[in-house]
């Protein structure tokens, strides 16, 4: 028969290798984050492929510019393939908010039997982000079409989408001179 003192002191003995291999799985899983920690705030970040600004400046104002020529064309078709199926388009009026589909109605109709003619003035801007994944582009140019008093500014959002650069969003907006603005307030009264 085992003595008391022996019952008493097994079942501590078990708590306290319970309580040591707590301490010691505490300490092993402090020391695993931490080496997790250091590994992953020691590893290089992978440095950007160096974008070339000017050559990406240059795309961009060569889709600007085939996008021109497709609209005096009057090739809705090709015209629509400078944009994203997603693209955002909004014109001169309040009430012009276009989708790809809606776009596509307005130019045929305005391209059906008119060429339209942009007499482009100042230089095109276009500003690409560092990384060369978008940019934008603003040209303006009277459309006599339309009116030759006011100029038009279009600006225009652009994507790369599979390496190729493509329109996500436009804008086309009446662009008057500040000192025209109360003329055009009087001949609005």
């Amino acid at each position: 028969m085992k003595h008391l003192h022996e019952l008493y002191i097994m079942p501590n003995l078990y708590c306290i290798n319970q309580i040591t291999d707590q301490s010691i799985m505490k300490k092993f899983y402090l020391v695993l984050t931490i080496v997790a920690v250091i590994m992953t705030a020691c590893q290089q970040t992978p440095k950007p492929a160096p974008v070339d600004i000017e050559a990406e400046k240059a795309a961009v104002n060569e889709i600007i510019e085939n996008m021109y020529s497709a609209m005096k064309a009057q090739d809705v078709e090709t015209l629509l393939s400078f944009y994203t199926e997603d693209m955002i388009g909004l014109g001169s009026d309040p009430s012009e908010m276009w989708n790809k589909q809606q776009i596509t109605d307005i130019w045929k109709q305005m391209l059906a039997d008119t060429s339209p003619e942009f007499n482009s003035f100042g230089d095109r801007f276009i500003k690409v982000a560092v990384d060369g994944n978008s940019a934008i582009a603003v040209d303006q140019y009277f459309m006599p079409m339309f009116t030759d008093k006011i100029p038009f500014r279009n600006a225009y959002h652009l994507v790369k989408k599979d390496g190729k650069w493509i329109i996500l969003f436009f804008n086309v907006a009446f662009i008057p001179k500040n000192e025209d603005i109360p003329k055009l307030n009087a001949a609005l009264e």
